[in-house]
């Protein structure tokens, strides 16, 4: 015959038990958090390039538009490109949150028309090797 349930006696576990589990438990989530530093590290890079990438084709879509709109002609200053920007807004710098100033700092782009409005040169910097600036993404226009 079935008894119920509630008649069961489960036995208490030992304190020396308990303490076992929880030092397994503890070896166990540091592992994990050692083991996913560098995973997490590696995605946060990944995750700052990509917006780095899109802050360079969100400015070279503003080039563009200003073209179209002053007879394919570039302008020679970034800050005429604003306009053009969604919120007439510079982008925001992936490395710490603020604004792009258009200088050649990790996470900023800059721009520059060497030829005086026929044609343009977009470099989204991050970090080198050795911590100092470096460009990651060159975007330019194909000319008249």
């Amino acid at each position: 015959m079935w008894k119920p349930l509630t008649s069961l006696r489960i036995p208490r576990p030992r304190s020396s038990d308990l303490l076992l589990a929880g030092g397994a438990l503890s070896l166990l989530l540091a592992f994990t958090l050692v083991a996913g530093l560098p995973v997490l590290n590696r995605l946060e890079a990944a995750a700052r390039l990509a917006a780095l990438r899109g802050n360079a084709a969100t400015f070279q879509l503003a080039a563009e538009s200003y073209a179209a709109r002053n007879f394919g002609t570039y302008p020679t200053d970034p800050l005429d490109l604003v306009p053009y920007l969604p919120g007439r807004r510079a982008p925001r710098n992936p490395f710490n949150g603020d604004r792009v100033r258009f200088r050649e700092a990790p996470g900023d782009l800059t721009y520059a028309s060497p030829t005086g409005g026929k044609d343009y040169v977009i470099r989204a910097w991050g970090f080198g090797p050795a911590g100092g600036s470096r460009v990651l993404v060159t975007l330019t226009s194909s000319g008249n």
